[in-house]
């Protein structure tokens, strides 16, 4: 009953996080067409870039060390603090590197940090989203799954009031603030965190002090996140801004188009896969004959149902860019079908990627997304000399066919144990 009702909020979360984010595409494309929502998509890629390793290392970290060991409210304190401090340290380096980058490079997203006051604005904001991540982390290791239904709400229609509020009242320089408003919805949103979540818990000084002592939950988990990093946001993030200067903001807000569609379903999977599949192979990972039969049964009805997900948003998609973006869009469905093919592909690879966190098996971790990184790279340079989108679509497509594979000789290897010992 409470693993029905788990995914039931689950699933509220999962909708409410997918539609806000149509919402916003809908608004800038309605009143500012594909160079607005190229620009709104490139400050989300950047946003991406600065939460992925949170999310994807040290709050994973976070959620093993909540799951496998004693559950008190001042140890869950002490855990809090330790992975506060892991963010610091991390925020602070990614910063100083966007900074040396915005320097050395000409970007975009350049005008959004116009001055210090701007720059220091939105680095509370980004901060403070790493914070209401950890919080979301907490309700889902806990199975608190209704507040973490009230949190995505809460984050949801506060950017859309802000966005909104910008149209309806002709606020000067409007773009830049409704692109804002994705981030600057994390202050309200962050006072509902610590009366939810961090006011529950004790907290000293002497939790500073023990930082170390958790390491061997953070250390390969973070090293995860900043390897999936380099080779996933970080590289996507850097061929978009050539692609930018390459193409123009129009065409790049409709291959945009084209992309978010497909990512909003890649983000229907991952967001699943986090709050349902990832807390059960982090407390079952012990016991490989079990996680096997689960990782079976799950496999049948998760593949089948992304597989039919698709195709589905395939036959409809000339109705999907009219519905979710404007008649201008429509042109855009010259590049659905390979960005299709290769985000499910990335959706069926992640759980692999997911039992590998759960499993800190950092080794495998590192060498795979190295790989398909590589994979990514010379697909991108071969294709440079006569550059379309098609190109990224192609790459990208290749370069989760050979993760796929990789994932697939890794799960018969290691947790197909049923196989071997027949």
């Amino acid at each position: 009953m409470n693993q029905i009702r788990n995914s039931f909020f689950s699933l509220i979360s999962i909708f409410l996080n997918v539609s806000f984010g149509f919402i916003y595409n809908k608004i800038v494309s309605v009143y500012f067409g594909p160079v607005g929502l190229s620009l709104l998509t490139h400050y989300q890629n950047l946003v991406a870039f600065f939460m992925h390793i949170p999310q994807e290392g040290i709050h994973k970290a976070f959620i093993n060390q909540l799951t496998q060991e004693e559950d008190s409210k001042s140890h869950t304190g002490k855990i809090i603090v330790h992975t506060v401090i892991w963010s610091i340290i991390i925020f602070m380096i990614q910063w100083i590197c966007l900074f040396v980058y915005m320097y050395i490079a000409d970007s975009p997203l350049e005008e959004l940090f116009v001055d210090a006051s701007s720059s220091a604005l939105i680095g509370v904001s980004f901060f403070l989203f790493v914070l209401n991540l950890l919080a979301s982390a907490w309700m889902v290791a806990r199975h608190k799954l209704k507040r973490y239904a009230i949190y995505t709400f809460l984050l949801g229609i506060t950017s859309v009031a802000g966005m909104t509020a910008c149209v309806s009242f002709n606020v000067a320089d409007s773009l830049y603030w409704i692109i804002l408003a994705v981030t600057l919805s994390n202050f309200p949103v962050f006072i509902y965190m610590i009366f939810t979540v961090y006011r529950k818990f004790r907290y000293t000084w002497a939790d500073v002090k023990d930082l170390f002592e958790g390491k061997d939950y953070f250390m390969p988990l973070i090293i995860m996140g900043v390897v999936s990093l380099v080779s996933g946001k970080l590289l996507d993030y850097v061929v978009r801004e050539i692609a930018f200067d390459l193409i123009g903001p129009y065409e790049s807000g409709l291959w945009q188009s084209a992309v978010k569609i497909s990512q909003a379903f890649v983000f229907l999977c991952g967001a699943f896969l986090a709050t349902i599949f990832y807390p059960y192979a982090s407390e079952s990972i012990k016991d490989k004959s079990a996680l096997h039969a689960y990782v079976k049964k799950f496999m049948l009805i998760y593949g089948t149902v992304t597989f039919i997900g698709i195709v589905t948003m395939y036959v409809l998609k000339d109705l999907l860019f009219r519905v979710l973006f404007s008649t201008e869009f429509v042109q855009a469905d010259k590049y659905f079908l390979l960005i299709l093919i290769g985000d499910w592909l990335r959706c069926i690879s992640w759980v692999g990627g997911y039992l590998l966190m759960a499993s800190a098996d950092t080794r495998r971790f590192i060498i795979f997304e190295i790989i398909s990184g590589i994979v990514f790279i010379m697909v991108f340079i071969f294709g440079s000399d006569y550059f379309t989108w098609e190109v990224m679509a192609v790459a990208n497509l290749i370069r989760y066919i050979v993760y796929s594979i990789l994932i697939l000789f890794y799960y018969k290897q290691v947790w197909m144990t049923e196989s071997k010992a027949l």
